[in-house]
């Protein structure tokens, strides 16, 4: 089976798509449009071209009722023939109120096949006459009604329609011609501004995308906003960030990856190196130099925590938390055991001021605790260290605790300069919050993971510039007995 990296890298060279692209589709849907608009002028159109060319003949008809009526009662034949050709027509009457006049007429008038009253047809009617005379295949011969002049009831014409229907079809087709013109005019100019508006910026996405996904580790493949304030130009700037969190995280992962192994193998040595170390320790145990006998236990308590920390580094590729074994321990001793690690002989020059009441208790397990005080600890000296105290301040920190609803709040306050804004949104993300050359900053994302095992909380209290920084923890207290609850493994300890 593929490896999906392999798919995706393959994806962008599979052969393109032979059917119409979306510029194509554009294209011809504006065609159809503006087609769909003729359509819808050409119907009225049509029938109104029909209705002019007719009224046309009427009004021929009409002036040469007026000479064929001025003539003697005798027209001669020429004349007749003259009015006749002027009109079109093979015959034109005249209704007065009382009679019916034959001004005009062929040797052999045809027969009529229909009649067409312009002065009662309807819209409808007109546009119903005009498909007729445009859809029929004979020449058909039709009586044409209209508005007779000299006080006349009405004039009626019978003409051939084949004149009628090649005219027609001449100005269908001129409209027709017109419309494609117009069609392929907009349809272009439609074409390039969505090209240059739209498709151009969406083929820079997809093309993006598809780049970036084939290898997302590499930033340099992160779209470049186009700086545009419509909604394609906020989407690459909604894709940058995306990929460009994308990459970050990957690369993190990466590291982690790295960083796990690179941990087993250095744990392997490490471990070996501090069993030899229990070794010598143990024969520091028997010295008679008061320190020595006062720190001997200590120092074997570390080891053995050490090597066990070792060991489940190698057994799991990873520092895998156990479980939490709750008990009822001193907070006094834990911070004060956690202060010994740090400074051993007790005369650092930041000062420690543990002021967690002596007979106050947790319900925590006892490694965890430890480590979760020492983490804490270390974090406040080392930034003493490297910054300094506030001016003023003396270079200390402060441990303190309450009691409330069954939980223990530890307070840990140093005088240093504080927590940067930039770092206090991922302060407990691994890697994340270090701002000491030289420190991993796992500190604190260890601290917090323990915390939430035992089912407390943790955060970085408010405070004012000059202040320095101030750690809050929520442990259980024995009465409250509260379960843990599982969390996912944190990083290997610092």
């Amino acid at each position: 089976m593929r490896d999906q990296r392999t798919e995706q890298t393959e994806r962008p060279e599979a052969r393109p798509d032979p059917r119409l692209g979306l510029a194509g589709r554009v294209l011809l849907l504006v065609i159809g449009f503006v087609m769909l608009a003729e359509i819808t002028i050409y119907v009225p159109s049509i029938a109104n071209f029909r209705e002019a060319w007719l009224r046309d003949r009427l009004s021929a008809a009409s002036t040469a009722v007026l000479l064929l009526d001025a003539t003697s009662a005798q027209v001669p034949e020429r004349l007749v023939v003259d009015a006749l050709a002027a009109v079109r027509a093979t015959s034109i009457v005249l209704k007065m109120k009382d009679s019916r006049r034959l001004l005009a007429a062929s040797d052999m008038p045809p027969r009529v096949d229909g009649r067409y009253d312009t002065r009662e047809a309807s819209f409808f009617e007109s546009i119903s006459a005009a498909f007729r005379t445009l859809t029929t295949r004979r020449n058909r011969t039709i009586a044409v009604i209209g508005p007779a002049p000299m006080g006349g009831e009405y004039i009626e014409i019978t003409l051939n329609e084949a004149p009628l229907q090649q005219a027609m079809l001449i100005y269908s087709r001129n409209i027709l011609l017109l419309s494609l013109v117009i069609s392929l005019i907009v349809a272009t100019l439609a074409a390039i501004s969505i090209h240059l508006l739209v498709l151009g910026p969406v083929r820079r996405l997809t093309s993006s995308i598809i780049s970036f996904g084939a290898a997302p580790e590499d930033a340099s493949r992160v779209i470049k906003p186009s700086g545009m304030a419509h909604e394609i130009g906020r989407a690459e700037e909604a894709l940058a960030d995306m990929q460009r969190a994308l990459s970050r995280e990957l690369n993190e992962k990466k590291n982690l990856a790295a960083l796990g192994l690179a941990v087993a193998k250095v744990s392997h040595d490490l471990r070996n190196m501090l069993a030899s170390a229990q070794l010598l320790s143990d024969r520091l145990a028997m010295s008679t130099d008061p320190i020595a006998q006062r720190l001997a236990p200590k120092l074997v308590a570390t080891l053995d925590r050490a090597i066990a920390f070792c060991q489940s580094t190698l057994t799991y590729g990873r520092a895998v938390e156990r479980m939490p074994e709750l008990q009822s321990l001193r907070l006094h001793a834990v911070v004060a055991e956690a202060a010994e690690i740090l400074n051993p002989d007790g005369h650092a020059r930041i000062a420690l001021r543990n002021e967690a009441p002596r007979s106050m208790e947790i319900f925590a397990d006892s490694e965890q605790a430890f480590r979760i005080f020492l983490n804490l600890l270390r974090n406040a000296f080392e930034a003493l260290e490297t910054a300094g105290p506030q001016p003023g301040r003396a270079a200390e920190v402060i441990v303190s605790a309450a009691q409330r609803n069954g939980m223990v709040v530890v307070e840990i306050t140093d005088t240093g300069p504080g927590v940067p804004k930039n770092a206090q949104k991922r302060l407990f993300e691994p890697f994340k919050a270090s701002s000491r050359p030289g420190g991993t900053g796992l500190g604190l994302a260890i601290a917090a993971d323990l915390v939430r095992a035992h089912g407390g909380t943790i955060a970085l209290m408010p405070s004012e510039p000059g202040q320095g920084a101030t750690f809050r923890i929520t442990l259980p207290a024995p009465a409250s007995h509260t379960e843990p609850r599982k969390v996912p493994p944190p990083p290997a300890s610092a």
